[in-house]
Order: structure tokens, then sequence, then C-alpha cells
């Protein structure tokens, strides 16, 4: 008798831990509807989440240009660097005859305190300011904000994944930066060579030391930029002018850094490509997607069911057909 209680009081704790187990797991899961056939699963997020996979994010990007699935999107980016390359001084003297026109040259005023950086206070400036990561952050902490207020686990969800891909684009860039040693235009002008010496390779300390020297290619404000706008992109789908907005504040930015001689052209391509593998690596890793037209083997469900059958009416034959969208 005694040995039955223990075993009932033991069945009642386990049964009452999964229980519990369920209502957690549960309650720390939220679905987003984004149209008719597509829902966005979210996890509660936590705080290390956004550090643990640069890793691999770093890792995806290099398997991402290997993969035949993408040659074309590195090919884009490889070749076109090649076609900008004999043509960088001229687009950064064009740039910067333009940029002198309507005021988008030098590096900008901001609002300081104690002699940090905090706003922009002309248009020049704040364009070039969209790619720089404080922006980034800036949209991160709104989100966070938004998304702990309202306990919308998309939201905090997205920030953690800004935060994650500015830190791993930060490790391509400056990885890559390291090995092409690129001078940047202002650095150029004052060497007198055309599209800027390339000094790979350099030493750590000298790199810390004499950065404009060698910190032109990529561009890592582009590569963050892209990252940023790639995880909001994925993550609101149904927001459509998030995409046009990027697009032009990207435009404006790579214009603004060729006419202040801060960026050739051609650091912009391969960072484009960082930024959007990154962005949608990180973004694809978090968010779980059920699509009502796909099956759950993974397989696309058809459009409409197809049927027909056969009757026989007299001496004719008749076939029905019926086609259900």
């Amino acid at each position: 008798m005694k040995l039955k209680m223990k075993i009932l009081m033991l069945m009642c704790v386990v049964f009452s831990s999964v229980r519990g187990q369920q209502k957690d797991s549960l309650s720390y899961k939220s679905m987003y509807t984004i149209n008719e056939n597509l829902q966005f699963e979210y996890s509660k997020t936590t705080f290390f989440e956004m550090f643990k996979n640069i890793p691999d994010n770093v890792y995806q990007f290099g398997k991402y240009t290997i993969q035949s699935e993408n040659l074309l999107q590195v090919g884009a980016a490889v070749g076109s660097t090649l076609v900008l390359l004999p043509l960088d001084q001229k687009i950064i003297e064009n740039s910067t005859e333009l940029g002198e026109k309507i005021g988008w040259v030098g590096d900008g005023s901001y609002v300081k305190a104690s002699g940090v950086r905090l706003f922009p206070k002309d248009i020049n400036t704040a364009v070039y300011y969209v790619g720089n990561g404080g922006f980034s952050l800036l949209i991160g902490g709104g989100l966070y904000a938004f998304g702990k207020i309202n306990k919308d686990y998309r939201a905090v969800s997205t920030a953690s994944q800004i935060v994650e891909s500015l830190l791993s684009v930060g490790v391509l860039t400056q990885t890559i930066k390291r090995i092409s040693g690129r001078e940047t235009p202002n650095t150029a002008e004052i060497s007198g060579v055309n599209g800027g010496n390339w000094r790979p390779f350099p030493s750590f300390s000298e790199y810390q030391s004499n950065t404009p020297i060698y910190d032109a290619m990529p561009s890592g404000h582009v590569a963050t930029f892209m990252a940023t706008f790639t995880v909001l992109t994925q993550n609101y789908p149904e927001i459509k002018w998030i995409k046009p907005v990027g697009y032009t504040l990207m435009t404006a930015l790579a214009f603004q850094m060729m006419s202040s001689k801060v960026h050739w052209a051609s650091d912009y391509p391969i960072a484009v490509l960082i930024g959007y593998v990154i962005g949608k690596t990180t973004a694809n890793r978090r968010i779980k997607k059920h699509d009502s037209r796909t099956t759950t083997f993974g397989e696309k469900r058809t459009a409409y069911d197809f049927n027909y059958n056969f009757s026989k009416i007299g001496n004719y034959t008749l076939v029905g057909v019926n086609i259900r969208f």
C-alpha cells in the first residue's frame, strides 16, 4: 500500500511538472499574422542570444560565398567591384563636385556632450549617421522598449537581431579591412595615388595608429545599414514602406561618403553582400514561419484541387471535370 502511494505521488509530481513546462513553453511563444497564408512565431528572447551566434554568422557568410546556388549574387558583388575599381577616382571627383554644390562635404557636425557625439546637426551629417552603429542601436533600443512595454516578442527579438547582426558585421568588415589595407580617398588625395594605395595585412598597432590608410574596403557603414535594413524587412514584411525608404537612405549614404571622400564606389558591393547575408541569416534563425500553403513535409500545396469522373447516358460516355480553387 505504501509503495502504491509513493508511486502515485511520484506520478502526480511528474504530471504537474510536465503541465508546468507545457504552460511555460506556451507562454514564451507568440504568433504574428503576416498575411492570410503566413504566420511568424517568436520565442522569448534571452539577453545572451545576441552574442552566442556571432561565430556561426561569420561561418555562414563564408559558406554562402562558396555555395553554387549563390553564385549569381556573389558574382554580381565581386564583378561590380572589379568594374568600379578603375572608375573610382573619376566617381569620387564627380561626387565631390556635386556634393560641394549641395553642401554634402566634410565630416559633418554633431551635438556633443563631454566630447561625445550625440546627434547630427544637419542633413549631411544625418545621412552619414544612418550607417553608424549608433543609428542601428537607436532603432534597436526603440524596438526593445516598445516590445518590453507591450509584451511584443517580435519587437524584442528584432532588437536583439539588430545588435547581433551589428556585431557580426563588425567582425567581418574589420577582418577584411585588415586584409585589403586600402586607403580612403582622403588619404589618397594626400599621397597623390589615384584609386588609393593597397597595403595588405598591416600590423595591429599600425592599423590602429593610422586607420584611414587601411580601412576603406569594405564600407562598414554600408554593411551595417544593410544588415539593419535586412533584419527589419525580414521581421516586418507586411510594412511595405520599409524597403523604399531603406534603399533611398542607403543610396544617399553611399553618395555622401563619396562626396566627403570617406569611401570609394568599389567599397560598396562587398559591403552590401555582407550586410544582406548577415541580416538574413540572423533573422531566419529567430523566426519560425508557418505557411498554410506548405504541407507538414515542407512541400507546397497546389493552388487548386483537380478531379474527374466518367458517366454513361445511353450510347454516350460523359466526362465530368471538377476544379476547386
